[in-house]
């Protein structure tokens, strides 16, 4: 009997709100049908999660197969993780600090 299987991603440098508003879309879905889903938009965000779910699904792929069960994403769990700064140069001798945000994504998915 096939479990929950976790996939994590480390360091990825893109929006958190602009995935999560996908995320809601594609949870307790089928896998088939998300990537298809995912085909089918032109934004960044869908080809990086697609990116993500089809690893995911590679990675655990001799657990699926070896029971021949659909698979569905049960959840997506987003994380901070680091945070990169730097100074850019500003006017009259002044200095500004840029930060980037990092974030780590947790995938699990179920038979």
């Amino acid at each position: 009997m096939l479990k929950k299987l976790y996939y994590k991603s480390n360091n990825i440098n893109y929006s958190q709100i602009k995935l999560i508003k996908l995320i809601n879309i594609l949870k307790s879905k089928n896998i088939e049908y998300i990537i298809n889903l995912l085909g089918n938009l032109q934004n960044k965000g869908a080809i990086f999660l697609k990116k993500i779910i089809l690893n995911a699904y590679k990675q655990n792929f001799y657990k699926i197969e070896s029971q021949k069960q659909n698979v569905y994403l049960k959840n997506i769990i987003i994380n901070k993780s680091i945070m990169f700064q730097k100074i850019r140069p500003a006017p009259q001798g002044r200095a500004n600090k840029i930060k980037k945000q990092f974030f780590k994504m947790i995938l699990i998915l179920k038979k």
